[in-house]
């Protein structure tokens, strides 16, 4: 059974037993109505938020207009919702809140600011999943990706081209191996290398994946990228599993007490 089909069964499971919701969602696929066991009716999506997050959501949104939720968030394996749910209450709290987390992703420096969907370059477009900035003068960028089997690509079609000739190459020159800025293989790469691209212009940055190593797909993609690229980045760059960031906050002695359980939620909800 592939990673997908067994995070989709626990989450069918979840959604029945924990959340008591048994009718199937739907969405719209080429055009016909498609439903699905895994999917929350539309007046159930904020039950895709766990408890801690919830109302924290619904202020992050109200005091953030710019930031949408995707057209899928009702789904239960939704990356975006899976983010709101592990940032949030670690980054809407106290200090030792946010620092508990940072400490599950590597980092020993203080939160001093942070977005979600933030789009540091309007030219380029990019949503960033999350961006930090701590006390040392360092901007995190992390791209998390839950149950999607691969890092999107991109079509080759005039924009994608212009934006590999004027935007991504003059910055990538150099800094990754040549044969990733040629077609196809570049557009296959797309949301991995423009990741690395937002990185190479930060003189004090850090890039995280923050992905399931049992989703072996990406894992090993974004693996064979990164190690194509100048060694100064990549020792900037950082693939982290989930199923360990998770561990280490259920485990921390250290967690504050507001936030001592949002770890075994993400567990109970997440980890297959």
């Amino acid at each position: 059974m592939s990673y997908q089909h067994k995070l989709i069964h626990h989450l069918t499971g979840y959604k029945r037993t924990v959340l008591k919701i048994h009718p199937p969602g739907v969405f719209t696929y080429r055009g016909q109505v498609v439903a699905r066991e895994h999917i929350l009716p539309i007046a159930d999506a904020d039950q895709n938020l766990l408890p801690h997050a919830r109302k924290l959501a619904s202020a992050h949104l109200l005091a953030h207009p710019e930031i949408a939720r995707h057209r899928y968030f009702h789904h239960l394996n939704s990356s975006q919702a899976f983010a709101f749910n592990l940032f949030l209450p670690y980054f809407c709290g106290t200090s030792g809140d946010s620092a508990a987390l940072l400490a599950a992703l590597g980092q020993t420096a203080h939160l001093a600011s942070w977005q979600l969907e933030a789009v540091p370059d309007p030219r380029e477009g990019t949503n960033l999943d999350a961006l930090w900035v701590t006390d040392d003068g360092t901007t995190t960028i992390c791209e998390v990706k839950l149950s999607e089997a691969e890092f999107g690509k991109a079509k080759d079609d005039p924009r994608h081209r212009a934006k590999l000739a004027q935007i991504y190459q003059p910055i990538l020159n150099g800094r990754v191996n040549s044969a990733l800025l040629a077609l196809p293989a570049f557009l296959d790469a797309y949301q991995i290398l423009r990741n690395i691209w937002h990185l190479a212009q930060l003189q004090q940055g850090r890039l995280v994946f923050l992905l399931p190593r049992a989703n072996v797909k990406p894992w090993d993609a974004v693996t064979r990228v990164v190690a194509q690229v100048d060694p100064g980045l990549r020792a900037r760059i950082a693939i982290i599993a989930i199923e360990d960031v998770l561990q280490a906050l259920a485990c921390s002695a250290h967690v504050p007490t507001a936030v001592a359980g949002v770890a075994q939620d993400l567990i109970v909800k997440y980890v297959p």
